[in-house]
Formats: structure tokens, sequence, C-alpha cells
């Protein structure tokens, strides 16, 4: 089914509008008609019963009527009604007139207005009350007619005004036509400016001199444009990100693999293969790490999939996941906690924080160091601390620390500079933030605040404990 345009569905509301508005003026007019007509028809009725009633005397100890033929005749002709009279005495009854007409009991008043039938016709009639003409007794006349010549007059008048209702509504909806088009201008306008943008053109839509109904609608699509944008803006840069940081390691790996291959001694085939496992998890760990780093951009994750975490219980375990690469290095971990805060997040990019923050001190702290993770409560604010006895690094350096793919002068290969700039994503994608100081007399210590949703004690934890291994 072909969707209704927006003027044709205007133009139809509008039309249905005026056909409902004329069917209750029709009503009113001819209701208004009937009560012009019966006004200007009651006066003549009045007027006739008045006259009538100056023919009636009272002589000989009775009320008498002197109504010629022909008066008589000239009295009831009506080209288009029958009119019926009749004059009664309160004493003797009816006097003169047609008995059919049935007059209504004596009143008080002097002219009564009556609607009536009279053999099976509606007719409307008039009383008029003398009580001058018999002494002591009231004179009753009554005039009555059908009501012909007044549908006649209320259908002409509602005929007039229906005729101009028509020409007026013909002419109200070409208006209605005309103001429809010129309020859709623009729009018209508008499609056109969006249909005539360059492919990829995803600025925003100019919205001063858009008619106040139309801004929401370019508010919306500004909207839109915004987060294609930086969809667009957030794929680029992670391309960009990742060519750069894997044309190097590949160019190592084939070379490598090409060393491997041409390598006729065994032992020295076997250590080449060796470097290339390195190589291998070198790449795989950089992938990864370019995949976090795409997954924690802003916009790339809707904050409404988060859920409650227990902070503890998540930096504890991740923690612990790492003690067999720490034995190995003859470094000790510990962890300290003595409560439970609850954060709304994503569980796997908050593992990934502790990760490489876990990570970064395994490379950069140094033999025997010693490495202490804490989950502490600051106010409403839980914080996840990694902090390490290494050498640190140089002050200059801490405000580059969480830029891409910076590493300090004189560290240790194999490391991508994506730790800490992975780390400051995922926080601010939590509405937390990253903090890192150096710790006297040496060593480096990594902060990451995020937004408490409840705190709990556990009794497994008790208040100042250590958890560590010591190799």
């Amino acid at each position: 089914m072909r969707p209704l345009s927006l003027r044709r569905g205007l133009l139809m509301r509008l039309g249905a509008l005026m056909l409902v508005f004329s069917a209750l003026a029709s009503v009113v007019v001819y209701r208004m008609a009937l009560r012009f007509a019966d006004e200007a028809y009651d006066e003549w009725l009045l007027d006739s019963a008045r006259s009538l009633s100056q023919l009636a005397q009272f002589r000989d100890d009775r009320v008498a009527v002197d109504l010629p033929g022909s008066t008589l005749q000239a009295f009831i002709f009506d080209a288009h009604d029958r009119v019926l009279f009749r004059i009664d005495d309160e004493r003797d009854g009816l006097i003169a007139g047609q008995p059919v007409l049935h007059a209504p009991a004596f009143s008080r008043d002097e002219v009564i207005y009556l609607d009536m039938w009279v053999e099976g016709q509606a007719m409307r009639g008039v009383q008029v009350i003398r009580r001058d003409i018999h002494p002591g007794k009231a004179v009753s006349i009554l005039v009555a007619e059908t009501l012909h010549k007044r549908h006649r007059l209320a259908s002409r008048l509602l005929g007039t005004v229906m005729v101009l209702s028509g020409i007026l509504s013909l002419l109200t909806v070409v208006l209605a036509r005309d103001a429809v088009s010129r309020g859709l201008k623009p729009l018209a306008r508008l499609t056109e400016s969006i249909r005539a943008r360059p492919h990829g053109d995803l600025t925003r839509l100019p919205n001063t001199d858009v008619a106040q109904e139309l801004r929401t609608f370019t508010d919306a699509i500004n909207g839109i444009l915004e987060q294609l944008d930086q969809a667009g803006h957030m794929q680029r840069r992670f391309i960009t990100d990742a060519a750069h940081q894997l044309r190097t390691p590949l160019a190592a790996l084939k070379v490598e693999l090409e060393h491997a291959i041409r390598e006729p001694d065994p032992s020295r085939h076997m250590q080449a293969l060796t470097q290339l496992r390195g190589g291998l998890n070198r790449l795989s760990r950089l992938t990864n790490q370019l995949l976090t780093m795409a997954r924690a951009e802003p916009g790339a994750l809707a904050a409404s999939s988060f859920k409650p975490i227990d902070l503890h219980d998540l930096v504890h375990q991740t923690a612990m996941r790492w003690l067999p690469q720490y034995m190995a290095a003859e470094m000790d971990l510990g962890f300290e906690g003595e409560v439970h805060p609850t954060v709304r997040g994503d569980a796997l990019l908050l593992e990934e924080v502790v990760n490489n923050l876990l990570d970064n001190a395994l490379r950069y702290a140094g033999r025997h160091a010693l490495v202490t993770v804490r989950v502490l409560l600051q106010g409403a604010q839980a914080a996840i601390v990694v902090e390490d006895n290494g050498p640190g690094v140089a002050a200059g350096e801490l405000g580059k620390l969480p830029e891409r793919f910076h590493r300090p002068g004189g560290s240790p290969t194999g490391g991508s500079g994506l730790g800490l700039a992975i780390v400051q994503e995922i926080a601010t994608l939590h509405a937390g933030r990253l903090a890192v100081q150096l710790v006297e007399p040496h060593g480096l210590l990594v902060q990451i605040s995020l937004p408490v949703v409840h705190v709990g004690a556990h009794d497994a934890v008790a208040p100042d404990t250590k958890e560590e291994s010591s190799t």
C-alpha cells in the first residue's frame, strides 16, 4: 500500500473537518430559519386573531359575531396553508368557526401560542383571551394554520446558506491547498539540501533558518550524524593504529620465519622457532590490546548494558591469576582490601584494567620488586590501586604515560605503549578517572577511581590483611 503523502493527509483532514462543520452549520441554520419563520408568521397569526376579535360583540345577553361569508372566505384563504379559527364564549361555548379545531382551556394569559395536531396535520395556533366583551366572562379567539409556509421559508434560507457555504468551502480548500504547499516548502528545501550533500558529508544540518516545528527533526538528524561521525572517526582511528602497530611485528615475524626456514642446523632451527613463537605471542597481545582499545572507545559500548559488579572480588580474582607469572619473575604480588564496593560496569573491561596494570608492573618494576594491589573506598568513589617499588619514571614522563603508543626512554622491549591508554579509555567509559604518581623514595602508583553504587563488607576479608606470594 502506497503511503499517504503529508500534503494529501493534511488536505484530507481539512476536508473532513469542513464536511463536519458544514453538516453542523446546516442543522444550526435550519433551526434558526425555522425560528425566524415562526416569529414572522406568529405575528401574522396574532394580528389575524386580534382582527377577528374585533368582530365579536355582546348583545341580547350573549356574544355574537357578525362574520359575512365573503369576509370568512377572505379570512381563511391561503395559497399554501390551511387556516382554521374558532370563537368561544366561556359561558356558551362555540360561537363561530370550525368545530374540528379544539380550543384549549381558558387561561389567565391574554395571548398563548400553541403547537397542535388537527386531523393528522401539524398546525401552529394563537389564542387571544378577551374579557371586555362579555361582562364577567371571557371570550377565546383561536386561529391556527398548517406549517407549509414556515418550512418553505426555512428551506429557502437553508438552500441559500448551503450554496454560499459550498462556495466558501471550495474557496477555502483552494486557499488551504496553497497554504499547505507553502507551509511544506521549508521541509522540501530541507530534504533537497540533504539530498544534495556529497557522499560522506556528516557535518551538522544548519537550523538557524529552519522553522521552529522542524528544529526537532533537524536536531534528531544532527544527533544521528554526530553518532555516525564519531563511529567513523573511531573506525578510522582504530584502522590507523592497527596498521601502524601491526606493520613492524609482522615484518619481524616474516624475517624470523624466513630465517627459520633457511636454517639447516637443528639446534639453531629450534632457537629460531622459539623466537618466532615469542613474536607471535607479542603480536597476539598487541592485537588483543587494539581490540580492547576499540571496544573501550567512547560510544562503542552503551552504559545501559553495564551491570553491578563487586569490585573487590573482581580485582582479587584477576590478581590471583597473575601469581604464577610473578613467581616466575621472582617478584612479590600482594592484595589488600577490606571493603566490597559495588560499581556498575563491564566486567571484562574492568578485568582488562587490572591485567594491563599488572602487566606493566611485571614489565617495568624489575626483578625482586614488590607489587601491591589495593581496593579502597574514598567517599563516593571506589579505587583500584596498583603500586610498585620499582625504578619508576622521570617526573616529566608522568603526563605522557596514558598517551597511545608512548613508551618512556629506557623501557624494556616487548611493550606496545597501549597499556595505560587502554586503562584510561576504560576508566572514562565508566565515568571514572586515571591518576599516576611517583612513590618516594622510588616506585610508581597507578589509581583508577570509579563511582560507587553500593558498599558492603564481607567477613571473609579482614581489615588490614594482605594476600601475597613471595619468592
